[in-house]
């Protein structure tokens, strides 16, 4: 499938890859109201009707990545910012995770206590970061977004940090180095 289309069937099906703890989509029958009222589901999720942006190839690989790849994006992200918030990562991953830190100096991007997730929020477009959300637990994305952080002029540090972590993760590498 070519980059455009898995784009505009991410961007207009977002719930295809939706975390499973969403209980808007468990309460209908899916497939069905995928293809009969698409806007009835935009709205149970809160998402607006909008066309899509161009593709952009990180967002898309984050978007489609398995859900084992997400964790460990998560997981790197996490000691990227120094916190542990989504699980353990290797020696290989912990090394390649302080030099990314220290060449993006995160820490001063989020306070040590915050969910590391704020950084993709903050990332995104509002109209992207509607269906990316949909990757995470709920209850994780709620509070997100109930604590918005105000981060100004670090989309180019943000930009680097995500291209990076989707690389390293979705890139096929020496599965020694990537497995924790």
């Amino acid at each position: 499938m070519s980059e455009p289309l898995a784009w505009a069937r991410w961007w207009f099906y977002p719930w295809n890859h939706a975390h499973d703890g969403w209980e808007e989509l468990k309460s209908v029958r899916v497939d069905a109201l995928c293809r009969a009222e698409h806007v009835r589901a935009s709205i149970a999720l809160n998402i607006a009707p909008s066309p899509p942006p161009p593709p952009h190839l990180t967002i898309l690989r984050l978007a489609l990545a398995s859900n084992e790849q997400l964790q460990q994006m998560l997981a790197l992200l996490g000691h990227i910012c120094h916190s542990s918030f989504d699980g353990a990562v290797s020696e290989a991953q912990h090394l390649w995770c302080m030099r990314l830190s220290k060449a993006i100096t995160v820490d001063t991007l989020l306070p040590s206590h915050a969910d590391p997730l704020q950084l993709m929020l903050v990332w995104v477009d509002p109209a992207v970061w509607q269906r990316l959300r949909l990757r995470f637990a709920p209850q994780r994305v709620l509070q997100l977004e109930a604590q918005r952080p105000a981060l100004h002029e670090t989309h180019g540090r943000l930009d680097t940090l995500w291209k990076a972590l989707v690389w390293r993760v979705t890139s096929p590498i020496d599965e020694d180095y990537r497995t924790p």
